[in-house]
């Protein structure tokens, strides 16, 4: 059946081009006498059956014409579709697609002119030419499938589909959840709870089977960074910062514990304790006694002043244009640094990936009986929920294959549909087809519509 629907197009398409240019596709019509041949020699059978294939060629395909465009970059190629975007009601935002024409030569290089074929009577339904939309009045912009994962879900998962995902989970979770969090809850906490010793002692025995590397490491960044570029800057930028706002209750401060120390008594005491007399250690008595006694109280009483000072400190480094440059430099250096970055991978990879106890004990945790009937339960509340997100994304038998999974599986799997132009109806034109600046999913155009469950009770 596919082998006659292709020979039965391609013997539209040539009559459908015979009937643009007979004389082109048969010059020993207008010369026959070049061929050896006559006119007459031409049946009238021939006449009409060609004849009769050009007009129904003609009725599909129907009239068209060719125009140019500025192809701003040169990356259009021949073939790529071109779709009218039309509001499926009049005032409406939601936009409906129809391919109107298709790229038939592409610019010889960036800025040049391409060549578009447009399908005139296709432009608002065929049979509706008297309605139909004059390119000249379409604004062009050319669209592309980069294949980035975030597209992908852009297109998987348009703003809609997300509210409709979201409902149903939060629905789910409305009826199911408090039950589904006493059952999991437990098995999670013992996870965590008997986990961060092994991950402790995995951590530390990673660093310690690369001390070598960090030390060396840690030397390279102190001179690097620590001695060339942080004490500068804090002497130059976070010192004056810190004297502003520290000086005044730190003056305050140790005039009063000044005050309160008493020269006499550590004076008469050192002279004691140098002294051949039995008992020592007089100065140090004091010592403490005054500190606890006299100085800590002090402190106590201003605590609030120095807070306040290390609160302002704070604010004022966290706001230094200087120091903020640098935090920045540094840890973008630190980040991108391939030495740095491939250490912590490894010791990460040690200490999480590769560790055998840790995975033993999460296999142990989780295939418990408790755990399976707690995932049992889980399975048995979420399914259906689960069922209909899954129908949301893919589609189900009723209504075959959802559309955005489509454009996704041609796109990533097949290569298909990786750039086309879409021509927006506003009244004028720049001559000059752009690239798009937003996301865009490849148009879906219906050719037929089906009622796919009636189809089905027939058969």
């Amino acid at each position: 059946m596919a082998f006659w629907l292709v020979l039965l197009s391609s013997a539209l398409l040539s009559a459908y081009w015979v009937a643009r240019d007979p004389e082109a596709q048969h010059p020993e019509a207008q010369h026959p006498e070049t061929q050896g041949g006559h006119p007459d020699l031409v049946s009238n059978g021939q006449r009409q059956t060609s004849a009769s294939l050009a007009s129904v060629a003609s009725y599909l395909m129907g009239s068209v014409h060719v125009i140019e465009r500025v192809d701003t970059d040169g990356k259009l190629q021949k073939g790529d579709p071109i779709f009218l975007a039309m509001p499926k009601e009049a005032g409406s935002r939601e936009m409906l697609f129809r391919q109107v024409g298709h790229v038939s030569a592409v610019a010889p290089q960036a800025g040049g002119d391409v060549q578009l074929t447009w399908y005139e009577s296709w432009s608002l339904g065929k049979a509706n030419a008297d309605s139909a939309v004059d390119p000249e009045q379409c604004q062009m912009f050319r669209y592309r499938s980069t294949g980035r994962l975030s597209e992908v879900v852009q297109t998987l998962l348009p703003p809609e589909k997300q509210a409709l995902i979201r409902d149903r989970i939060t629905k789910a979770m409305k009826q199911h959840g408090e039950e589904l969090s006493r059952a999991l809850t437990p098995l999670v906490e013992e996870s965590f709870r008997r986990s961060l010793p092994i991950i402790e002692n995995g951590f530390r025995d990673a660093v310690a089977n690369h001390r070598g590397e960090i030390e060396r490491l840690g030397r390279r960044w102190n001179q690097e960074m620590v001695q060339d570029r942080l004490i500068p800057l804090a002497k130059k930028e976070i010192l004056p910062i810190v004297q502003k706002h520290g000086r005044p209750p730190a003056e305050k401060i140790g005039r009063e514990i000044w005050d309160r120390a008493s020269i006499f008594r550590f004076g008469w005491r050192a002279i004691y304790d140098k002294s051949p007399l039995p008992q020592k250690d007089l100065l140090r008595q004091e010592w403490q006694r005054f500190v606890d006694e006299d100085a800590v109280p002090i402190l106590e009483s201003h605590m609030d002043e120095i807070v306040v000072a290390i609160q302002r400190t704070v604010t004022d480094v966290t706001k230094n244009d200087a120091v903020r440059r640098e935090a920045v430099r540094a840890a973008g250096e630190l980040a991108s640094d391939p030495e740095t970055r491939k250490l912590v991978q490894v010791i990460l990879k040690e200490a999480f990936v590769d560790n055998e106890e840790l995975r033993q004990l999460w296999r142990e945790v989780w295939t418990s009986e408790e755990a399976n009937a707690a995932l049992d339960l889980a399975s048995e509340r979420l399914e259906p929920v689960i069922r209909s997100i899954g129908d949301d994304l893919f589609g189900n038998e009723e209504q075959g294959i959802n559309p955005d999974f489509a454009r996704v599986l041609r796109s990533q799997i097949l290569r298909k549909d990786r750039q086309w132009i879409v021509a927006w109806h506003t009244g004028a034109n720049n001559g000059v087809i752009e690239l798009a600046k937003d996301h865009l999913p490849y148009p879906v155009v219906y050719m037929a519509e089906t009622d796919l469950g009636s189809a089905m009770a027939d058969e």
